[in-house]
């Protein structure tokens, strides 16, 4: 006489598979972090991780998460572009070029310092740098 059936036994494992997956469903439905960006960054600090922007400089790291990017005086757009590529706050140096010249704005980048924040697409950092933004 068996004491435990093979097929009943797998039966068992399976059913509580499925539950224990229902019930960790359940659980993280519609759970998000509520954690701000500053909050974040201070974390990491604390845990020490580095900022790339910490050392001042062009490009200057926010509270709140954003970043203040500062254009020199006579400085071109494809330079713009090419610090903003390498500071990986857009994708493309090439697209951001062609928008530019697109909507021949290329000659329209003024100095100064604009803040930018991690949702701000291409188009909205462009309008910024151009004082199209409003």
């Amino acid at each position: 006489m068996k004491l435990i059936d093979g097929k009943s036994f797998l039966l068992g494992i399976g059913i509580g598979i499925i539950i224990t997956s229902i019930l960790g469903f359940i659980f993280f439905l519609g759970y998000q972090p509520q954690l701000s960006d500053g909050e974040i960054i201070s974390r990491a600090r604390r845990l020490g991780m580095v900022d790339r922007f910490e050392n001042g400089g062009n490009i200057r790291r926010n509270q709140d998460g954003s970043v203040t990017f500062i254009i020199s005086e006579g400085e071109s757009s494809s330079r713009v572009a090419e610090r903003l590529y390498d500071a990986r706050i857009i994708e493309s140096s090439i697209e951001f070029e062609i928008m530019l010249k697109k909507a021949n704005l290329q000659d329209a980048v003024k100095p100064g310092e604009y803040r930018i924040y991690f949702n701000d697409d291409t188009r909205t950092i462009i309008d910024k740098i151009t004082g199209q933004y409003h």
